[in-house]
This record gives structure tokens, sequence and C-alpha cells, in this order.
């Protein structure tokens, strides 16, 4: 069971699972909102410690941040929810979302780039292992983080006949793009797709 399991701050996130892992260090805890609340706490603490005599201010901005942090973990958990429990399946291109497999419940099936490699970590062998559960657990659909490389993910879609959806954005924001509004529109992508699946 993937759902909210606690998690110490020195986590290395190499829970075991059905047919992956997550390999070395995944360091997008951002997919997870209780965790960036503790990253708000630490920068509060710290600022407390450099700027004194503005402690008010940054507690004030802290629990308002820390508040929409924790209405955005809400309403993540209403949309994963909302896809049928057995569409909750997901494949990306890249190992990235273990934080919000973990927090919401999805299952990672496969990556087809493996670990936290690039694609010159892809081997044909491992290709033919991702097609494999793919077709096993009836995926319909991969997900294409923006800033990784297509060409394994396109093999796979044709040959394990899924389609590939773009606009999953794990690294960086959009231009103008907020944390929280980063967040959504990657679970809105997420929850749309999967729910077709």
């Amino acid at each position: 069971d993937h759902k909210d399991k606690d998690h110490d701050d020195e986590d290395e996130h190499d829970d075991d699972h059905k047919g992956h892992d997550h390999g070395a260090f995944d360091p997008h805890f951002w997919f997870d909102p209780n965790r960036v609340a503790l990253a708000v706490d630490a920068i509060k603490e710290e600022l407390i410690k450099l700027d004194p005599e503005n402690k008010n201010a940054y507690e004030e901005a802290a629990n308002n941040y820390l508040e929409k942090l924790k209405a955005l973990d809400q309403e993540i958990a209403a949309l994963i929810e909302s896809i049928p429990s057995n569409n909750r399946g997901i494949v990306t291109t890249h190992e990235s979302l273990g934080y919000l497999e973990d927090r919401y419940g999805l299952e990672v099936i496969a990556t087809v780039i493996p670990s936290l490699t690039t694609e010159d970590g892809v081997t044909p062998k491992g290709l033919v292992e991702v097609i494999e559960e793919i077709k096993e657990h009836g995926i319909k659909v991969i997900f294409i983080e923006s800033e990784s490389p297509t060409q394994s993910s396109e093999i796979v879609a044709k040959e394990a006949n899924a389609r590939l959806v773009s606009g999953l954005w794990v690294e960086t924001l959009k231009e103008n793009q907020s944390y929280i509004d980063f967040l959504k529109t990657n679970i809105n992508l997420i929850a749309e797709n999967l729910k077709e699946q």
C-alpha cells in the first residue's frame, strides 16, 4: 500500500515496488506538498535567525503559505480519489513521481528511463520489460516530462499501443508560474488522462 507513508528527513526513497525501484535518492520532493511545508518551516526559521527583527512578518508569511499548501494537499487528494482505482497506474519517461505515488496512492508501474539515469541508461532489454509491464497492467498512457528526451518513450508507446501525453513538468516552473500552479497543472494533466485510461 503506497498511501500516506511516513518518511524521515533522510529518507532515500528506495521503497520496494513491484517491477521497479526508485534507485538513487529521488530529489523530486516537491510532488508532496507536506514535504514542501517542511521546507517552508526550515526557511522561515533560517530567515528569523538572520533577521530577528522581522520575525512576525516571516511567521505570518509562512503560516499563510502553509495554509495554501494544506488546501493544495486536500485538492490533490480529491483529484486522485476521482480517478477510478483500477486506472491509477502510471508510466512516465523518467523516475520523478515517487513522492506523488507515496502520498496519494498512484502506482508508478514503470519508467522508460530507468531509475534516475539519462536516456543513455536505456537498454533494449529494459524497453522490452517496460513494454511488458504496460501491457500486463493495461496502461494506455505514457506521460512525457517536458524536460526529458522522447525517443525511447516513442518506441515504447508504439510497441505497447499506448498514447504519449506531453506537458508534464517535473524539474522547472514555466515562466511566471508559482509552485502551487505548477503542481495543480501537473496533477490535472495526470488525473484527466488517467481517468480515460
